[in-house]
C-alpha cells in the first residue's frame, strides 16, 4: 500500500509539472527551453535524486505530507524553466523542515545565466594568496586588469574571488568580493557556512556569481518566468525566516506618539507681533517637584502612540520638567533650556499636539 502511495505521489507530480510546462511553452511569447533540453529525462533524474536524498526518500516523505509535495512540485518547476537537471551536477534538492527547495550548483548558475539573452558567457575565478592581481575602473566601471596565478598559490589562502559576465555586445562585467565579503556572505545562509567552507573554492566562485548576476537579472528584457526562476533559487539558500529583533533604543518622543513610520510635520512658523514692549516674565517655578515630576513622566510613559492629549497639559508638564533641570544648574541661562528641550522632544513632536 505504501510503494502504491508513493508510486502514484511520483506520478502525480511527473504529470503535473508536465502539463504546465507544455501551457506555458504554448502561450503566446510562452516559455522556451534550450535546445536539446528534454523535461522528461530531467524530471526522471530529479525524482531519481529526490528519492535518494541524505535527508530520505523525499518522495515518500511527500506521500504523506501535503505541504512536502507542494514545496517538490515548485522545486521541480524552477527546475526545468532554468533548463536544469541533476544529472548534469547543475542542482540539488535539501529538505528544510517539511519543505523541499533546490538550489543550484556553480555549473548550474552557469547553465541559468546563459539563458538569457544578453549573456554570451560567464565564469569565476578564484585568487590565493601569493597570486599577481590587480584591478582598475574604466569609465566609473570595476576592471580586472591583471591576474597571474602560481602553482604555489593553489594551496594558499583565498584572498579575492571575481567573476565575469561576457555580455552579446562583447563587453565584460566584472565582479570583485573579498573573501571576508564571501564569509559573511556564507554566514547568512541556512547551513552558517557549514557547507560552503568544505567547498570553498567552487562555493565561492558561485556566491560572487550569483551576486554578479544580481544587476543583469533584474534589468533583463527576458521571459519573467525564468527571471523568476533564477531570483528564486538564488535566494533559497539564504534564511529569510528569522525574524529581526528591534533594537532602537526607547526615546520619550515614540511613548508620546511619535510614529517612525509617518512623515514629521514642520512646525509652522509663528508671525511675531512687532511690540516695544518687553517680553512677559515667567511666574517662579517651586522647584520642589521631584515627586509631581516623577508623577508626570509616568503619566506620558503610559501614554500609547497615537493618543491625543490637551495641548496646555501636556507643555505643563514639559514646562514643569525643564525648570527642575535649570534649576540644578544655577547657571545655566534661557538658551540651555532650549537647547535641551530641541533634544529631548523634537519640533515636529510638539506638532502632533
Amino acid at each position: 500500500m505504501a510503494t502504491n502511495e508513493v508510486a502514484e505521489t511520483q506520478r502525480s507530480l511527473d504529470v503535473g509539472v508536465q502539463n504546465q510546462i507544455n501551457q506555458m511553452i504554448n502561450q503566446e511569447n510562452g516559455l522556451k527551453l534550450p535546445a536539446n533540453y528534454a523535461v522528461g529525462n530531467a524530471l526522471k533524474s530529479a525524482f531519481f535524486a529526490l528519492k535518494s536524498s541524505n535527508d530520505g526518500d523525499l518522495i515518500q516523505i511527500a506521500a504523506h505530507v501535503p505541504e512536502t509535495k507542494t514545496s517538490i512540485a515548485n522545486a521541480l518547476m524552477d527546475m526545468v524553466v532554468q533548463g536544469l537537471t541533476p544529472a548534469k551536477t547543475q542542482v540539488y534538492f535539501i529538505k528544510y523542515g517539511n519543505k523541499v527547495q533546490m538550489q543550484r550548483s556553480y555549473f548550474g548558475t552557469q547553465a541559468a545565466l546563459k539563458r538569457l539573452s544578453e549573456v554570451d558567457d560567464c565564469w569565476a575565478n578564484v585568487v590565493h594568496d601569493g597570486d599577481d592581481f590587480e584591478i582598475s575602473a574604466e569609465d566609473d566601471r570595476l576592471m580586472v586588469t591583471k591576474w597571474k596565478p602560481t602553482l604555489e598559490g593553489l594551496d594558499g589562502q583565498i584572498k579575492y574571488v571575481y567573476a565575469v559576465i561576457k555580455m552579446a555586445d562583447g563587453t565584460h562585467q566584472y565582479t570583485v568580493m573579498t573573501f571576508k565579503q564571501i564569509q559573511n556572505s556564507w554566514s547568512q545562509t541556512r547551513s552558517k557556512g557549514a557547507v560552503q567552507n568544505k567547498f570553498s573554492d567552487e562555493m565561492a566562485k558561485r556566491t560572487v556569481l550569483n551576486r554578479a548576476a544580481k544587476n543583469i537579472l533584474n534589468t533583463s528584457d527576458d521571459s519573467d518566468l525564468v527571471v523568476g526562476a533564477i531570483n528564486n533559487t538564488t535566494s533559497n539558500e539564504y534564511d529569510e525566516d528569522q525574524t529581526a529583533k528591534d533594537v532602537t533604543p526607547k526615546k520619550v518622543t515614540d511613548l508620546i506618539g511619535n510614529a517612525d513610520t509617518e512623515e514629521p510635520t514642520p512646525p509652522e512658523p509663528v508671525e511675531q507681533a512687532e511690540t516695544d514692549e518687553p517680553a512677559e516674565q515667567e511666574e517662579p517655578v517651586d522647584t520642589n517637584t521631584d515627586e509631581s515630576s516623577s508623577d508626570d513622566i509616568r503619566s506620558i510613559e503610559n501614554m500609547k502612540p497615537g493618543d491625543k492629549q490637551d495641548k496646555d497639559t501636556v507643555n505643563n508638564i514639559l514646562d514643569g520638567l525643564e525648570e527642575s533641570e535649570n534649576h540644578k544648574g544655577d547657571g545655566d541661562d534661557a538658551s540651555s533650556t532650549e537647547e535641551g528641550q530641541g533634544e529631548l522632544f523634537p519640533p515636529d513632536v510638539h506638532s502632533k499636539f
